[in-house]
């Protein structure tokens, strides 16, 4: 069985991270988000793009709701990520189709 694309995210990324450290967590892909900020993890671009695409593309990426304090933390988030290197000029995502499975986390 192939591999989704978070769990491809978790295991290159250097360091690596884990899917799912939180068993049935409903945002695993928040949680992988911040531990590859935290961690300063590297991803090669071929991941680490279509991972960005996916908030990127999301309908209310350019209008969030920055009340809601998950939303805020995953907005700046995607904005360090992207930043961290090798670097990705979000704007150069939009309209990316990215295509990918959920992952089974325990």
């Amino acid at each position: 069985m192939a591999k989704s694309l978070f769990q491809r995210v978790a295991d290159e990324a250097r360091p690596p991270a884990v899917l799912g450290r939180y068993g049935l967590y409903e945002d695993f892909e928040q949680v992988l988000l911040d531990d590859l900020v935290e961690s300063g993890a590297w991803l090669d671009l071929e991941l680490k793009r279509p991972f960005l695409a996916l908030w990127v593309n999301e309908e209310d990426f350019d209008n969030p709701d920055w009340a809601d304090p998950i939303i805020a933390i995953d907005q700046e988030n995607v904005r360090k990520f992207a930043a961290m290197d090798p670097v990705v000029d979000l704007e150069s995502l939009r309209g990316m189709r990215v295509y990918h499975i959920e992952p089974y986390v325990r």
